[in-house]
């Protein structure tokens, strides 16, 4: 700023040496310096006060600076602080959790120990019970063959006593006497031998012989059948099976033979002689193949070996009955049953 104002004075005296002013422009001169120099001196209270507004608004930012960076630290402190009792705290929990999980590892450990001991209770006692469902079945496997191989027995005992009754198919008649023999030589021999039986009673007794009255084999069965069907109705399965049994005695190869032997394996089936009933099935099944019965047989004996838990002897029935009689009803009852196994 001195510079500035000598300069000036420099320049002034220059001017009034060159010009040679006058009084007033001294004056003039003078003012003008004054005024010059008042603006120096304004321009330097300017600069003063900017550069200690400056200086002061720095102190102040500074100040600023110093208490935020006072903060900061403060708060590192503080999360270097909580950092470290974060880290005992997760130490400490990891501490706990791995003793819990210690805990209950071994308590899992016994719990599966005793599970698996009761899991070997139930196998053995599963086992057993399969075991004895074995012998059972086998018991009743045998009971049926001993009771088949007695109506057989019976059947063949009734067929070779000398008072069995021969029975003539429907449609052929016998007379006895005067009248004119007609039939097989099956039929002429057992009217022979009726001839000597009344023969030999009228030489004996000495009494008329009456004449042999024409049999038909469904005037015999039909009611013994009947009889049968009634009880098998009412629910009285062992009394309709006797008399199922006693038909099928009197005419094991007649047209109610199949109808027989079905009703006969239902009575047993209704009596939950599962087993039995199988048997009775089969003989429908293996010697009336044709009959509309056999339908039926088939899936009642699947039905059966259902009942005995054997679902996969129940599957190879099931099957069969769809492949060969796949028109019936029994067939698309038979597809139900063997999607639900």
């Amino acid at each position: 700023m001195k510079g500035i104002r000598n300069i000036a004075l420099a320049g002034c005296s220059l001017f009034l040496l060159c010009q040679c002013a006058t009084q007033d422009d001294l004056r003039k001169l003078n003012y003008q310096v004054r005024a010059v120099n008042q603006k120096v001196e304004e321009v330097k209270n300017s600069a003063v006060e900017n550069l200690q507004k400056r200086q002061a608004s720095s102190v102040n930012k500074l100040d600023q600076v110093d208490e935020e960076i006072t903060r900061l630290q403060a708060r590192l402190e503080e999360m270097a602080h909580r950092q470290k009792q974060a880290q005992t705290q997760n130490t400490q929990a990891l501490t706990d959790l791995q003793t819990l999980l210690q805990e209950r590892l071994v308590s899992d450990e016994q719990k599966i120990s005793e599970l698996q001991q009761q899991l070997d209770s139930l196998t053995a006692g599963i086992d057993s019970m399969q075991q004895a469902r074995i012998r059972e079945a086998e018991k009743r496997a045998q009971e049926a063959a001993r009771k088949a191989e007695l109506a057989r027995k019976r059947t063949v005992m009734a067929a070779a006593s000398p008072s069995f009754v021969r029975v003539l198919p429907a449609g052929k008649k016998v007379r006895v006497g005067n009248g004119r023999i007609s039939g097989t030589s099956e039929t002429k021999a057992t009217v022979k031998k009726t001839e000597q039986t009344a023969a030999a009673s009228k030489t004996t007794r000495k009494k008329p012989v009456p004449s042999v009255k024409t049999i038909h084999a469904d005037d015999i069965a039909s009611g013994p059948f009947d009889k049968a069907m009634a009880e098998f109705k009412a629910k009285k399965y062992k009394a309709a099976y006797a008399d199922f049994e006693k038909v099928l005695s009197r005419n094991p190869r007649g047209e109610q033979a199949a109808t027989t032997l079905f009703y006969m394996g239902e009575s047993l089936y209704n009596q939950g002689e599962y087993d039995l009933a199988i048997l009775d099935y089969q003989k429908v099944i293996s010697n009336h193949a044709k009959d509309p019965h056999t339908p039926a047989a088939l899936l009642k004996q699947g039905m059966s070996f259902e009942k005995l838990t054997d679902n996969e002897t129940a599957k190879i029935i099931y099957k069969k009955l769809i492949n060969e009689y796949a028109g019936t009803p029994e067939a698309t009852r038979a597809r139900k049953r063997l999607a639900n196994l």
